[in-house]
């Protein structure tokens, strides 16, 4: 196995301590498993044309991860040029060679601010940011009982077998162990009461459970689950078919990983082709709270500006620039602990405060569509990449 590093090589040499397997998630841009071929004059002609060659897939599943389905036909092919600029290495694994052919498993690393401006120049929807980190509560409905814990729950063995912790909401399975067999007996009761789930939650330091129940017949799984935080709740149904039982049963983890998947793209992908503006009061006790609220300002993927317009010793005029629906930035906000409500004085008008749950917020920014305009939007500050789990040994050629 080898790995070529182009840029990005102290964030995916940065090791990674992994307290638990809900902890061992990748970063969104890179894509695993592109399958390459390609011949040429010399063995090492071909390999270096099949890693090239391999770049347009890797882009693709990367728009499939990343954008809507719905959205999937407005993403331009780039250029090879850009391809090129955008993947900033690869490893490959696999490798078998001929004298003139080369056929190879490829993982690619893209640069993850230069894709999300060429999307939003492109006025291409996509979701950059992840879900709750999942904890899968599998319960597998049997002719001789409900199966939860243990070996004999093939439907555990799947989200085993089938890793959902590098998407969109990652999943991950439990261990099985004593302290998961305390946190939830056989035989309890579950329903969507985030209370129930809190003891196994916090042992795997998730904010989700995922209460996922499965039934096998006639070569076919079905699922209904539930996606339960401390907020709420989500539905989801999926099934799967296979040869055997085991492979249907991988099949509807997939099936599963990916409803959860479009249905969070749905609500996260900012719309880029639309944007507003809205003008807030932002009061403060001190220099270092000021400070702290423009830096958290500035990390919210949806505003494009953030401009300061006047200063007092007991807050700041901001004027915020922000993509994106009303209720994307609404939420956005909350995942900030930020909230923007009116003040009920016109000296004030809007206020830029701590999230206040259950008060409705008050934008009221006039949406415009950015699609006529030729001038590209403002890149926002970007948050740094995570780092990956693996390769966590490179070797550069």
């Amino acid at each position: 196995m080898r790995f070529r590093v182009f840029a990005f090589a102290a964030a995916l040499a940065a090791p990674v301590l992994l307290a638990s397997p809900a902890h061992a998630v990748g970063s969104l841009f890179v894509v695993r498993g592109v399958q390459v071929e390609a011949t040429g004059e010399t063995a090492s002609k071909a390999c270096e044309a099949a890693y090239t060659q391999g770049h347009a897939g890797a882009w693709k599943k990367l728009i499939e991860r990343i954008v809507p389905q719905a959205d999937w036909p407005k993403a331009p092919q780039p250029t090879g040029e850009d391809l090129d600029a955008f993947v900033s290495g690869y490893e490959v694994s696999g490798e078998k060679r001929s004298s003139a052919k080369c056929i190879a498993s490829m993982t690619y690393l893209f640069k993850a601010d230069l894709v999300k401006k060429y999307l939003r120049e492109k006025g291409v929807a996509y979701a950059d940011r992840r879900g709750p980190s999942t904890l899968a509560i599998p319960l597998y409905e049997t002719a001789t009982g409900t199966r939860l814990w243990g070996d004999d729950n093939l439907w555990l063995n799947a989200f085993r077998a089938v890793k959902l912790e590098n998407e969109l909401i990652p999943v991950d399975a439990p261990y099985g162990d004593d302290g998961d067999k305390a946190a939830i007996p056989p035989g309890a009761s579950l329903g969507t009461d985030w209370v129930t789930y809190k003891t196994i939650a916090d042992k795997y330091g998730v904010k989700a459970v995922l209460v996922a129940r499965a039934t096998y017949a006639n070569g076919k799984v079905d699922v209904t689950a539930q996606l339960v935080t401390e907020s709420g709740s989500e539905d989801f149904t999926a099934s799967g078919v296979g040869d055997d039982e085991r492979a249907a049963l991988a099949n509807a983890v997939a099936a599963l990983g990916a409803a959860m998947n479009e249905a969070w793209k749905e609500g996260a992908a900012i719309d880029n082709s639309i944007s507003a503006n809205v003008s807030v009061w932002a009061p403060y006790s001190s220099l270092a709270q000021r400070r702290s609220i423009e830096e958290r300002l500035r990390k919210i993927q949806n505003i494009l500006e953030v401009n300061v317009s006047r200063v007092t010793v007991s807050g700041m005029a901001v004027g915020l620039r922000y993509r994106g629906r009303n209720d994307q930035f609404e939420q956005a906000l909350r995942q900030a602990n930020f909230g923007i409500y009116s003040s009920g004085s016109s000296d004030t008008g809007r206020v830029l405060t701590d999230y206040r749950q259950g008060e409705p917020m008050a934008l009221g920014g006039a949406v415009r569509d950015d699609s006529a305009d030729p001038a590209p939007v403002p890149s926002p500050v970007e948050e740094p990449e995570e780092p990956i789990e693996e390769p966590q040994v490179i070797r550069p050629q």
